[in-house]
């Protein structure tokens, strides 16, 4: 007879809340987030509202912690997505494959804007994206600036500036793709990319204004 073998406390608890997680995503991705309740997300997990507000204390709560999971996520996929990468053709490369996740992913993409436009109205919340928001940039920024190490070359921009550019490129793509699907496809993206760091070091850094 096989056994089973029991979950301990801690193992139990982080696996409860990996289902919270992953139903608050579902709820979210199909209800967007004013509509998501906390009730319906329970649901989904298959547990009372009190375990959910116990772990999570509000709705926000959740979609942080979301989020925080998918800069996690993310963070690995950047790392090896840069593999061999180097120099400006390669930072092109990996910004077009960063920005094409617009493609992959559009619901994601919706989501995070929702909730963006009603954190910006709440100094709290806003706070706390704000710092979600930095540790994406700077996960990102590190693996640019790593690129251009392996090509014993200095970015044509501050990694961080090119992070916040594609981060905003990202959000602008987000919105148009949802008025006209057909909008900005991957030679666009790619070409404007490749576009800008070549001005850029054609311009030389004695150039910028």
């Amino acid at each position: 007879m096989l056994s089973v073998k029991r979950l301990t406390r801690a193992e139990q608890s982080e696996r409860n809340r990996a289902l919270v997680l992953d139903a608050a995503r579902s709820v979210f991705l199909a209800r967007g987030y004013h509509a998501a309740t906390v009730e319906e997300i329970a649901d989904e997990a298959g547990f009372s509202r009190g375990v959910v507000y116990s772990r999570f204390g509000t709705k926000a709560d959740l979609l942080l912690a979301l989020l925080d999971r998918r800069i996690d996520e993310l963070a690995e996929r950047n790392a090896a997505l840069a593999g061999g990468l180097s120099g400006d053709r390669g930072a092109v490369a990996l910004m077009d494959q960063v920005s094409g996740r617009v493609h992959d992913d559009p619901g994601w993409g919706l989501l995070l804007i929702e909730f963006r436009v009603h954190a910006a109205r709440d100094p709290e919340l806003s706070r706390r994206y704000a710092a979600a928001h930095r540790r994406t940039t700077a996960g990102l920024a590190a693996v640019l600036a790593g690129v251009y190490e392996r090509a014993g070359q200095d970015p044509p921009f501050p990694a961080g500036q090119l992070a916040e550019l594609l981060a905003a490129l990202g959000s602008g793509a987000q919105l148009e793709r949802a008025a006209n699907p057909a909008a900005l496809p991957a030679w666009l993206r790619a070409e404007a990319l490749g576009r800008l760091l070549a001005a850029r070091n054609a311009a030389g850094p004695d150039d910028a204004t």
